[in-house]
């Protein structure tokens, strides 16, 4: 059996717990390939002829080394079980003293997969100057700026969240929100949060926002300091399309924004741009040794101290 140990460098700068566990590998009869990353995003996905010889990933870190693990194999789909070096480690179950008796379960094939939903996005730009239309039901002219806008796109996956947050100055930005094309609400806030049931644990929890069975299929939309008492999160289905538009509000205001997925890889938007969310085809295979609850997981984690 091969592995690939995809090991964050700020958490074992001198390779010394990826060395060992990769001597532990070898005495079992198995191999690896180690790959070294830090905290910053990929910036393309591993080598195919890597990724093709490979069994299954350890990721040696943090909960947010594994979500970037999960972008660097991309949409190969490889089983991944996370060697915990960080703190609450939701996604990253095994401690260092069970390494060894991780590395037999794997060789043995004594393990459970768990599917966990990915979101994917696309950024749709408005040329400069050209504000988009509000009636998407009219097909766009050949060579118009709404044809512009469709052509000019930028996608990407998420394993926890997608978020659209204001950029600089201290005033709300306006999202205008439609689910399967049809106009929803207007959220003057910070901020919105689109969360997988993985990613309801992170920024989604601390803005308010629902606990979800990583387990479930379905989206969760949460504002962050909307300036309304009744703008709360919303629970959308997994086969639900959420397009969200950045809104002009203030004529003598620039309104620009951010979009980040899982927290890391950022994109500026400016007025008529628009984000398109919607569940992945793909999912994160994940390995669990133990049938625990999640449950438990979370009074463990989250409880009182």
């Amino acid at each position: 059996m091969h592995f690939l140990l995809f090991s964050n460098i700020n958490k074992d700068p001198e390779q010394k717990v990826t060395d060992h566990l990769a001597e532990i590998i070898r005495k079992k009869g198995g191999t690896c390939s180690i790959v070294m990353e830090g905290d910053e995003a990929p910036d393309r996905t591993l080598d195919e002829e890597l990724l093709k010889g490979t069994d299954l990933v350890i990721v040696l870190g943090g909960d947010g080394t594994l979500l970037r693990a999960s972008h660097a194999v991309g949409r190969s789909e490889l089983p991944m079980i996370g060697l915990n070096l960080g703190t609450t480690g939701f996604l990253t179950e095994v401690e260092i003293a069970q390494q060894e008796e991780m590395v037999d379960r794997l060789i043995r094939g004594d393990y459970m997969v768990e599917p966990r939903m990915r979101l994917a996005g696309v950024i749709r730009r408005a040329p400069a100057g050209n504000a988009v239309s509000d009636n998407s039901s009219v097909p766009a002219a050949p060579g118009s700026a709404e044809e512009q806008r469709i052509s000019t796109e930028e996608r990407f996956t998420s394993l926890n969240d997608i978020v659209i947050i204001r950029e600089g100055v201290l005033r709300l930005i306006a999202l205008k929100i439609y689910v399967n094309d049809v106009f929803f609400d207007t959220y003057e806030a910070d901020g919105v949060i689109l969360s997988t049931p993985t990613g309801s644990t992170g920024y989604n929890l601390s803005a308010g926002g629902p606990i979800v069975s990583p387990k479930a299929r379905l989206l969760v939309m949460t504002p962050v300091s909307p300036h309304s008492l009744s703008k709360k999160s919303i629970v959308f289905g997994a086969g639900d399309k959420i397009r969200i538009e950045l809104e002009e509000k203030r004529k003598t205001q620039k309104n620009e924004a951010i979009v980040s997925f899982d927290g890391y890889k950022n994109y500026e938007i400016s007025v008529g741009d628009e984000v398109e969310i919607c569940a992945s085809d793909s999912a994160l295979q994940l390995i669990r040794l133990e049938d625990r609850s999640f449950y438990e997981v979370l009074s463990r984690k989250l409880g009182p101290k």
